[in-house]
């Protein structure tokens, strides 16, 4: 979803769709000010139009999505269908994104199941990472997940762990268990592990869909990436990529 800075700025003038991501490769300042562009440009909004099935929809290898390898000696994985979303709290396309994310899940075959990744791309997303990981050892994730992107797109200051810590609060998270679980061992692993393993898909903005399964159905199964999208012109679509990719791996795998 990731478009050259040279033709980005002319595409704009046209008042040609564009793509909304926050990349790797873009100035941590940019994606600050992103929404307003990539919103006004593709007519995304906050709340999805209406719920549509990507069963009719074709989508082309290379351009909308990407076929992952499964590493060598790694077995055909047997485990629930599963789409992971890299993202952070701190990209406003991610936030964008949100409500087309739930639309996703509700849409998703029986039994698939959906988990997120953080990413960090810039210092200033090390806060919203640690969030992340920290709620989810809370076991307060499904319940402030959303409340979090919410807080985003209404431009609540949400720029340090602090900040995080004060606004969870307000819905019930422990304050000084939210900052000791946000720094401790566990996180540190698993925020070093993520990357790796992103890096590893070659994510370089947010949101990213990554669609594979469970490698078995045990309790501590790995999740096996099969597939990932590529460009897409719009949040919209993105979200059908999404469905699509499930509704693959779900048939084929």
């Amino acid at each position: 979803m990731k478009m050259p800075r040279l033709i980005g700025a002319a595409l704009l003038a046209c008042g040609l769709l564009l793509t909304a991501a926050c990349s790797a490769h873009n100035d941590a300042g940019n994606a600050a000010s992103a929404t307003a562009n990539a919103t006004a440009a593709s007519g995304a909004s906050a709340t999805p139009a209406s719920a549509t099935s990507a069963q009719h929809d074709t989508f082309t290898e290379g351009s909308q999505y990407i076929t992952l390898s499964l590493p060598k000696g790694t077995p055909a994985p047997t485990g629930p269908v599963t789409v992971v979303e890299v993202f952070s709290y701190a990209c406003p396309h991610c936030a964008e994104f949100a409500p087309y994310m739930d639309r996703l899940r509700a849409a998703l075959p029986r039994g698939a199941e959906v988990r997120y990744m953080p990413a960090v791309f810039y210092p200033e997303w090390m806060a919203a990472a640690q969030t992340f990981y920290a709620v989810r050892q809370m076991g307060m994730l499904d319940k402030v997940h959303d409340l979090i992107f919410k807080a985003h797109r209404e431009h609540y200051p949400l720029n340090s762990l602090s900040d995080y810590a004060a606004f969870l609060a307000r819905h019930g998270v422990n304050q000084q268990t939210f900052l000791a679980d946000a720094t401790n061992a566990i996180t540190t692993a698993q925020m070093a592990a993520d990357q790796r393993t992103e890096m590893g898909w070659n994510i370089d903005e947010t949101p990213t869909l990554v669609v594979g399964r469970m490698s078995s159905d045990a309790k501590d199964a790995t999740f096996v990436a099969l597939m990932r999208n590529a460009k897409v012109s719009s949040l919209d679509e993105m979200e059908h990529v999404g469905v699509w990719m499930a509704e693959q791996v779900a048939a084929k795998h």
